[in-house]
């Protein structure tokens, strides 16, 4: 024979009321969906909040006006902020702006204007990007012309170039070397030149124009000049005027 199954004295418990015993089994599922959809949060949208809630506004304000000042850097482009800029108070309505013109590259100083203030305050950040540029294939002496078969592509972080660093093969191929170039150095604008189309000492021919009038005369360069540059120039009255050279022994000049 069988022994009797002894009950669970909770169950009978239960059993004797139904009502109780629905509204644990209703909790006991709300629970779960709980904790299910707890689980289906995504995780870095958490971690992003964060982040960005703890960063001091006017160091973000400076990050982002750095990255658009930077876009033509392309888009391996990191910016720091190294001053602790929450110990410089807030700041309302920050406005950043540049002392100096051009791209920001390396260490930078950004200005910063708040609303109210009467003084702005200036925040020390660094631009980093991994940028292209030219370097010499092999070693180009002074006054050789430089052609495209003499230069080569490199990529380096930028805040490890000098300043008029190179980016566009017009900006060297078709120039003249200033300087010895070793090869593997980076060109920048202070080692070429362009070739000189007008040479000082030579017999030139001088283009005067106005409003209903164009004239021509020959005379002498004081300077060599390549094309677009401004030069100083003698008439045959010894008069100094300066012309713009506008291709092999001509010059301009505009009245």
């Amino acid at each position: 024979m069988t022994a009797p199954r002894s009950e669970d004295p909770q169950d009978l418990w239960l059993a004797r009321h139904p009502r109780l015993r629905r509204l644990l089994l209703s909790g006991a599922g709300m629970l779960l969906l709980a904790l299910f959809g707890l689980a289906l949060l995504p995780l870095p949208s958490i971690a992003q909040a964060q982040e960005t809630g703890n960063e001091d506004p006017l160091a973000a304000s400076v990050k982002r006006f750095l990255l658009t000042q930077t876009r033509s850097l392309g888009d391996q482009v990191s910016v720091e902020v190294h001053d602790n800029t929450a110990r410089l108070g807030p700041c309302a309505a920050p406005e950043p702006f540049l002392p100096r013109p051009g791209t920001p590259q390396g260490r930078v100083t950004v200005g910063v204007n708040c609303q109210g203030e009467g003084r702005a305050r200036y925040v020390q950040a660094t631009v980093s990007a991994s940028v292209r540029h030219l370097v010499a294939a092999r070693t180009i002496e002074p006054g050789d012309p430089i052609v495209a078969s003499a230069l080569a592509w490199r990529t380096s972080d930028v805040t490890r170039l000098q300043r008029g660093y190179l980016s566009e093969m017009p900006d060297a191929a078709g120039h003249v070397a200033t300087r010895r170039i070793p090869a593997g150095a980076t060109l920048t604008d202070a080692m070429v030149r362009q070739p000189w189309l007008v040479k000082r000492g030579d017999t030139v021919v001088l283009i005067a124009q106005g409003q209903g009038f164009r004239v021509s005369r020959s005379v002498e360069a004081l300077e060599n000049g390549g094309m677009g540059n401004t030069i100083r120039l003698k008439t045959e009255g010894n008069q100094i005027l300066q012309g713009q050279v506008t291709g092999p022994d001509q010059l301009r000049v505009n009245f």
